[in-house]
């Protein structure tokens, strides 16, 4: 009696799901047919985006973090920082270089960096899980000068935001750390069966791979850039306020929402800001599920959890060092 009940809610559920994909696809398309020449003008926008920003800022990290993996460059990097990321993280070895370029290159590149870590046997399937909700952070350089100096008017904003975001990543590293300890022995294939190959080769491989993953980058933005136009133009009717404008904008895409929040004039705008920065806009978790996507053993359950949890703890810390510092 019990094994039908659950068979039949599972079939309940099953159903729910695939009526909710059927909803929201119907949605997205009657939102562009509605307002489709709105969207060929934000389509535009992307495309100059991706041109003029996001490829000149993101395509050469892409080859070095394909490069960091294959020359060995990673190892190097991962020795040195073995200790606080195994201390802190309970990481394995293997796991720093990741972090690190997640952490100063931005999304996507740490997610990047892990699957290749992945793909060839260096960390195990937990690992890989845990750098994935971890490593994701907007690059210093985006949130410095492109935030805190052209859109807030001060560095010092930017900063703080990239310290509060690096902040969250860690406290949610941490309680991953002690809810759920890593098993670092198990690997799919050992250092000694990598495959080894020349510079040319690694070169050219990191590049081809690299500009897929820029043109999987780019695909997302301009959707997305097109999405939030149409969503607009929709919604122009409603009687949505300043912030709960800029908030839904933050929600689906970071840059888009960020210039909107830091137009607003009778709100707290950094703890804001912060917020938009912990969630980071589903574009860029489609991004980075784009990059993983080859590899079946990615989590997103849990990643989309831990970025939840990382856009609460940002909004909290902000709060308190606009109170307390600002």
């Amino acid at each position: 009696m019990t094994g039908g009940y659950t068979y039949k809610k599972a079939k309940n559920s099953v159903k729910l799901r695939r009526l909710s994909y059927v909803y929201m696809s119907l949605f997205i398309i009657l939102l562009f047919f509605k307002n489709s020449d709105v969207a060929s003008v934000w389509v535009s926008d992307g495309l100059a985006l991706c041109a003029k920003k996001l490829i000149p800022s993101l395509f050469p990290f892409m080859v070095i973090s394909s490069l960091v993996v294959s020359s060995g460059l990673g190892r190097i990097i991962s020795h040195i920082f073995k200790a606080p990321v195994r201390a802190l993280l309970g990481l394995g070895e293997e796991c720093a270089s990741a972090l690190l370029l997640g952490w100063l290159c931005g999304f996507p590149l740490g997610a990047k960096c892990a699957s290749e870590l992945y793909a060839k046997g260096r960390i195990n399937t937990d690992e890989y899980n845990r750098i994935l909700c971890i490593c994701s952070t907007p690059s210093p350089a985006f949130l410095i000068s492109a935030v805190g100096a052209s859109m807030l008017g001060s560095k010092k904003y930017g900063i703080w935001l990239y310290a509060l975001s690096l902040l969250s990543a860690l406290c949610v590293g941490i309680f991953l750390r002690i809810r759920r300890p890593i098993s670092h022995r198990s690997c799919s294939i050992s250092s000694t069966q990598e495959e080894r190959v020349g510079f040319a080769r690694s070169l050219t491989r990191a590049v081809s791979d690299a500009g897929v993953g820029m043109l999987s980058v780019c695909a997302f933005v301009v959707f997305f850039s097109a999405f939030l136009g149409a969503l607009d133009a929709t919604l122009s009717f409603l009687p949505l306020s300043d912030t709960a404008h800029s908030l839904l904008f933050s929600f689906f895409e970071l840059t888009s929402g960020l210039s909107k929040i830091c137009t607003l004039r009778s709100v707290r705008v950094f703890p804001l800001c912060a917020l938009a920065v912990g969630w980071s806009g589903l574009s860029v978790h489609f991004q980075t599920m784009s990059i993983c996507g080859s590899t079946e053993s990615a989590n997103f359950k849990g990643y989309m959890l831990s970025h939840a949890a990382r856009t609460l703890i940002c909004f909290v810390l902000a709060l308190l060092a606009d109170s307390l510092f600002l």
